[in-house]
């Protein structure tokens, strides 16, 4: 059984924020229910998690509290890693915890319970979901992600993961830049080796390589999980991601 945080940190989602009348994407509301409660409600019902943290802001969260959710309730701090480490100072940080951003409500219970069991024996530091271009346009064939171009294909990444707590918060300082490029990934590679680069133009690099690479330069144990489940992928970013989560639900 493990421990869970909820990024649900303000942040900045204008005009999408603008267009709901809300301060946090978190509290769109999607068939009257906010849309962090359909994360909450996939958490409790999975298997294999035993306490909740939120992290965002006091007030909202206590409104979705009272509505019958029980997690503890954590104050934002301010960027994600301030989040993230927030988070975990509520947890057991000698065990991995699942870490989910507070805008993903096509998240089910068994979403959950099959990543978790996928990254067993869990004996590495950072576990991360990965999904195949072809597995998303299947599912939802009018999403718009960002894709890399890998030896294994055109990839993408969810917003879960496994991490442990220990590693991250001795970890910071090397992964603010990480966080920073999460979603440019042609200024991530300029951190690689010439190598590298020469790889990925060449359509050669794989996950593997950067498993290897990454977690010896940040001195931990990374793995790529791969998922077929598209809706680890679908975060409400854009307008047209809420169409899309409307429509679905």
């Amino acid at each position: 059984m493990l421990s869970a945080v909820v990024l649900a940190g303000t942040g900045k989602a204008e005009p999408l924020t603008e267009q709901e009348k809300v301060s946090n994407k978190a509290f769109i509301t999607i068939n009257e229910k906010p849309l962090i409660a359909y994360i909450l409600e996939a958490l409790e019902g999975s298997s294999l998690i035993e306490n909740v943290a939120v992290v965002g802001p006091e007030k909202g969260l206590e409104e979705i509290r009272r509505g019958g959710h029980h997690f503890e309730l954590v104050p934002e701090q301010g960027t994600m890693l301030d989040n993230v480490a927030a988070g975990f100072n509520v947890v057991d940080k000698d065990r991995l915890c699942l870490v989910v951003t507070g805008d993903i409500p096509l998240i089910t219970s068994e979403v959950i319970d099959q990543f978790i069991e996928q990254c067993q024996p869990q004996d590495y530091d950072l576990y991360y979901p990965v999904l195949t271009r072809d597995t998303c346009l299947k599912r939802f064939p009018d999403t718009e992600r960002t894709y890399v171009r890998l030896k294994e294909g055109y990839l993408t990444g969810g917003n879960i993961a496994l991490i442990n707590p220990a590693w991250f918060i001795g970890s910071r300082s090397r992964l603010e830049m990480f966080i920073s490029y999460r979603k440019k990934p042609l200024k991530l590679l300029r951190i690689f080796p010439p190598l590298f680069i020469l790889k990925y133009f060449m359509k050669t690099l794989s996950v593997t390589d950067l498993e290897n690479f990454l977690s010896h330069l940040l001195h931990f144990k990374a793995k790529a999980v791969y998922s077929q489940s598209a809706e680890i992928g679908i975060d409400v970013d854009k307008i047209s991601d809420l169409e899309l989560v409307r429509s679905t639900l």
